[in-house]
C-alpha cells in the first residue's frame, strides 16, 4: 500500500514534506471482507450504497468557469492569481533570467537560497496589493532580481511596457482589469526571479545546487496558483490491479500465481469463462467500499491513490488474459471522493505490454524487453482518463505510470513522460487542476533523469505542475531486515535531502 507525498499538488517544493503512510486499504477496511467466492453475501451491502456509489453520467464536454474567482471575490482555489496571469508571469520571470545569467555572473545565489520565504515579514504581506499588470513590468525589469523595496518606482523600458500591455490584454479578457494582487504574490514572484537566476547560473557547474534552486522556484510558483492541501492519504491497492500482497485472500483462495495475468488464467481454467468474470467481478465489488472512503476521511487523510490497470480503462487486447474494460468502478471512486471530500490520484498502474516485467504491471515476464511496453497504447489510455474526468473537483493527479523498469533507456522515458504531460493538458486537465506524476522509481536514476528532463525538454519550465515519484522501500531484501531503528532513521535524512533537490513524492506499491 501506499500514500505520500512531496513537492506536488498536494506536492510542495523548498523542502516541504508531508509525512508518509503506508497503509493498506485492507487494513483500513479492518476485517470486514465479503467472500468473493459468494456473489450472494454481498448484496444487501451493495444495495445499501448504490445510492452514493453510483456516479451521475460523465458529461460529454468539460465544464468550463467563465471567472477565476470565488464568490466571496478572491481566487478559486486559494490560488494568489489566475492561472492564465501565473503564466504569463513564469514565462517573462524564466526567459529573463535565463537572459541575465547568460550576459555576466552576479552574486545573487546566496540571495536566493535566502528566499525560500517569500517575505521576511509574512504578517504584514496582505497589507498591500499591487495591479497583476505591473507584475510583468516588474519581472522584465534587471532591478527585478535585486534586493529592493517593491514600493519604489520601477524604470519603465520598452520591453516592461509591451509586458504590462500583454498582462492588460489578458486581465481585461478575463474581466479582471480592477483586480488587484497581495503583495505576497509579488514576493513570491520575486523570489522565483531570484531562483531562476541562481538556477542558470548553476546548472553548468553544480546541478546538486541548481536543482535546489529549481526546487525553490517551482515551490513558489506553484503557490502561485495551486491552493490545495498536500496529499496525505491510502493506497487502495489489489481491488483494480491484483498483485499477491494487497489483494492476499483472494490469492489464498484462486492461487498460486505470480500476477494477475497468471490469475486470470487459472481462474478460467476452474470455473469457466463467464464464472472467472463473475467471481472478478464480485472482488471489483467488494473489496473497496463506501465504508473505506468514510473511514479514511475519519482517520484524518484527505486523499487516496487508485491504481489500475490499463485494461480497466480500454481492456484487454487481442490475446491477452485480462478481464476489462470496467470504468464504472473509477467512476464510483471518484464520486465517493467528492462525497467524502477527499482528492483522488489516478494511478496507471500497469501499461500495455508493461513499463517493466514485474508483477506490480500485472504480468511478470523474465524475458521481458522495454520495446514491450506500447507506449502509443498508454497515452491512449491517459489521454481517454484526462477526458473523462477532466473538472471533476476531486481528481488532482494523474500518474502516467508505475515503477518504470531500469533497462529503459533514459531518453525513452523522458521522450514518454513529455508525451504524456502534453497528452493530459491537451485532453483538458489544466496545471491548476490536475498535477501529473512522472515515476523515477529508484534514486539511483534519479542524477541521470532529472538531468534529461531538464536539458532535453526543460521539463520543469514547460509542463507546469509535474513532479517525480519515487519509491523509498525500507522493506525488501536481507540487508534491509538487518538494519537497526537508528540505521533507518539515519537513512530516512538521506533521503530527505535526495527529496529537496527536486519536486518529487514520495510513494511505493
Amino acid at each position: 500500500g501506499w500514500l505520500g507525498c512531496g513537492a506536488k499538488p498536494g506536492l510542495r517544493s523548498e523542502g516541504e514534506r508531508c509525512p508518509v503512510m503506508a497503509m493498506d486499504a485492507k487494513v483500513v477496511a479492518s476485517d470486514r471482507r465479503v467472500d468473493t467466492a459468494s456473489p450472494q453475501r454481498c448484496m444487501a451491502t451493495l444495495e445499501s450504497q448504490k445510492e452514493v456509489t453510483t456516479p451521475p453520467k460523465t458529461p460529454s464536454k468539460r465544464p468550463r468557469v467563465q471567472s477565476p474567482l470565488n464568490a466571496d471575490g478572491g481566487f478559486r482555489g486559494g490560488a494568489l492569481m489566475p492561472y492564465k496571469v501565473c503564466e504569463l508571469v513564469t514565462k517573462t520571470v524564466w526567459a529573463h533570467a535565463q537572459a541575465q545569467a547568460s550576459k555576466a555572473p552576479s552574486n545573487v545565489g546566496a540571495e536566493a537560497s535566502c528566499s525560500s520565504a517569500p517575505c521576511s515579514k509574512r504578517r504584514h504581506v496582505h497589507e498591500q496589493v499591487v495591479h497583476p499588470a505591473k507584475v510583468a513590468a516588474f519581472a522584465a525589469a534587471p532591478q527585478f532580481f535585486a534586493r529592493s523595496d517593491f514600493s519604489q518606482s520601477q524604470s519603465q523600458s520598452q520591453n516592461q511596457m509591451r509586458a504590462g500591455e500583454e498582462f492588460g490584454d489578458v486581465l481585461q479578457g478575463m474581466g479582471l482589469e480592477n483586480i488587484s494582487l497581495s503583495a505576497e504574490a509579488l514576493a513570491r514572484v520575486r523570489a522565483m526571479a531570484l531562483a531562476a537566476l541562481a538556477y542558470w547560473q548553476e546548472v553548468t557547474t553544480d546541478l546538486t545546487k541548481a536543482a535546489g534552486s529549481l526546487a525553490r522556484f517551482l515551490g513558489h510558483h506553484r503557490r502561485l496558483f495551486w491552493g490545495r492541501q498536500p496529499w496525505r492519504g491510502v493506497n487502495l491497492g489489489g481491488w483494480l490491479l491484483l498483485e499477491p500482497g494487497p489483494s492476499c485472500r483472494f490469492w489464498k483462495r484462486h492461487g498460486p500465481a505470480t500476477c494477475e495475468w497468471e490469475l486470470m488464467v487459472r481462474l478460467r481454467e476452474q470455473l469457466g469463462e463467464v464464472g472467472a468474470e463473475a467471481t472478478l467481478r464480485t472482488h471489483r465489488e467488494t473489496f473497496i467500499t463506501e465504508d473505506d472512503f468514510r473511514r479514511i476521511r475519519d482517520a484524518g487523510f484527505n486523499a487516496v491513490r487508485i491504481p489500475f490497470g490499463y485494461w480497466v480503462v480500454l481492456g484487454p487486447a487481442n490475446g491477452e488474459a485480462y478481464i476489462g474494460p470496467c470504468l464504472e468502478y473509477l467512476d464510483r471512486a471518484v464520486a465517493l471522493c467528492k462525497a467524502y471530500g477527499l482528492q483522488a490520484l489516478l494511478d496507471l498502474h500497469g501499461a500495455p505490454g508493461g513499463e517493466s516485467g514485474d508483477t506490480p504491471c500485472g504480468r511478470e515476464q523474465r524475458d521481458w524487453k522495454w520495446q514491450d511496453w506500447r507506449r502509443e497504447a498508454s497515452l491512449e489510455a491517459l489521454k481517454v482518463l484526462a477526458r473523462r474526468y477532466c473538472g471533476h473537483p476531486s481528481v488532482t493527479g494523474i500518474s502516467v505510470c508505475n515503477e518504470p523498469s531500469d533497462r529503459l533507456p533514459v531518453e525513452v522515458l523522458c521522450e514518454f513522460y513529455h508525451r504524456a504531460c502534453s497528452v493530459i493538458r491537451e485532453a483538458g486537465m489544466p496545471p491548476d487542476e490536475v498535477a501529473i506524476v512522472l515515476p523515477v522509481y529508484r534514486t539511483e536514476r534519479l542524477d541521470e533523469i532529472w538531468r534529461h528532463w531538464n536539458r532535453q525538454y526543460d521539463g520543469f519550465a514547460r509542463h507546469v505542475n509535474v513532479t517525480f515519484d519515487l519509491h523509498l522501500y525500507h522493506c525488501f531484501g536481507p540487508w534491509w531486515q538487518r538494519q537497526s531503528l537508528g540505521n533507518h532513521l539515519r537513512m530516512t535524512k538521506r533521503h530527505r535531502k535526495i527529496l529537496r533537490r527536486g519536486p518529487a513524492g514520495l510513494g511505493g506499491g
